[in-house]
């Protein structure tokens, strides 16, 4: 593909959502210098123009990706945070595992990454203690954990059926559907273990 020339940032966002679209489907182990080049249709050399070193490379990608993510998760969140969280996209819970891997083995990411769970997290607690309040919910699950279950049953089950396995996932979505709808009816979660 042959080079076109084009305004720096657009370059630069360019190589990013490259990264990105890299690291979600093949790991970031697959990130290189001559892959991202490929990818984009720019010569090697200009990804080490924007970017001195692959850390440098991971670091703008976790930034992008998670400045992105918390936009569009204040905005899904204003009316039903909770169906907000439940309903995660299968692409960025794979994206956010993907980041999640990364961040084990690169201590420079790792650090970024954690910095954003706490941002999205915080988002999420605020939220959630707003819904509650507005619909007198009184429970005894606290906002922070309802935002822990149900992000990580939501991602567990996009992370199964991405490799086929779909065993008690329509149970769990109805569950967690009964779960919801209760909390925006301003019941108790623990309502539903009485039925």
């Amino acid at each position: 593909m042959a080079e076109t020339r084009r305004p720096a940032e657009e370059s630069r966002s360019m190589l990013i959502e490259a990264a990105v679209e890299i690291i979600r489907t093949e790991g970031y182990a697959a990130l290189s210098a001559r892959r991202l080049a490929e990818k984009v249709g720019l010569k090697r050399q200009i990804v080490h123009y924007y970017f001195r070193t692959i850390d440098e490379l991971l670091l703008a990608t976790v930034r992008h990706y998670g400045d992105r993510g918390l936009a569009v998760l204040s905005e899904t969140m204003r009316d039903d945070p909770l169906r907000a969280i439940w309903e995660v996209q299968a692409d960025a819970s794979a994206t956010t595992f993907a980041f999640m891997a990364m961040a084990t083995h690169r201590p420079a990411v790792k650090k970024e990454v954690l910095r954003y769970m706490d941002k999205f997290r915080r988002l999420q607690t605020t939220a959630i203690t707003d819904y509650y309040a507005s619909r007198g919910v009184r429970t005894s699950v606290p906002p922070v954990a309802m935002a822990i279950i149900l992000q990580s049953v939501s991602q567990a089950l996009s992370a199964e059926a991405s490799l086929g396995c779909t065993r008690g996932h329509a149970e769990t979505r109805a569950l967690v559907g009964k779960l919801l709808d209760a909390l925006a009816a301003g019941a108790s979660p623990g309502a539903l273990v009485k039925e």
